[in-house]
């Protein structure tokens, strides 16, 4: 008789004996599906919030807007190159529209966005920071020295400034990774609250 048959036996001979084994097994098969759960679980949750359905936030720092698409059609780069559609690399977008000068209050807005941008920590790679240049005044090299990662575009038309909140808006847009305009911000919103309502957005 093999060492099966006679486990076999043994378990049709002891009932209980039975019972304590198939339960054992039940268990071992509960607890295996709670360890997938545990770990499949949240990751389909944040693809679920991320992708199909993400959570409103409600603003504090900023003014939410019905969402419109940005016309990265006649955006460029200073060099003449396209400006790279977010959804591309699943970025978020910081938009600061203002001339080439940049007075005080525009060298604050972009010290502002750096220091933002920098506080999103392990997250830091999903936002860029644009600076929409509205004239033909080249900026300062020091003042782009200072902003390593700041990328200067143009508007090959002005409706595209209308989009950003007209032709002498301060306003800092913030564009979603589908290209579309949905917060606004005052060129100087409270640091805390600004961070902190970026730092929510971002990571849908």
């Amino acid at each position: 008789m093999t060492t099966e048959e006679s486990n076999a036996d043994a378990l049709k001979a002891h009932p209980a004996l039975a019972a304590a084994s198939s339960s054992g097994q039940l268990r071992g098969r509960l607890t295996l599906l709670a360890i997938v759960a545990i770990c499949v679980l949240p990751l389909l949750a944040a693809l679920y919030f991320r992708y199909v359905s993400p959570p409103e936030i409600t603003a504090t720092a900023g003014e939410s807007l019905d969402p419109v698409p940005l016309p990265f059609e006649w955006l460029q780069t200073t060099d003449g190159q396209p400006l790279q559609h977010p959804e591309v690399g699943g970025k978020w977008l910081l938009i600061l529209t203002a001339p080439g000068g940049c007075d005080a209050r525009c060298e604050h807005t972009l010290y502002l966005t750096r220091q933002a941008r920098t506080a999103q920590g392990r997250n830091i790679a999903r936002l860029d920071r644009l600076w929409l240049i509205t004239d033909s005044t080249k900026p300062a090299a020091q003042l782009l020295a200072e902003h390593p990662d700041l990328l200067l575009v143009k508007a090959t038309d002005d409706k595209v400034l209308e989009v950003l909140g007209g032709s002498d808006s301060r306003h800092i847009n913030l564009i979603d990774r589908r290209g579309l305009v949905v917060f606004r911000y005052a060129d100087d919103p409270d640091p805390k609250a600004f961070i902190r309502e970026l730092g929510k957005l971002i990571r849908f």
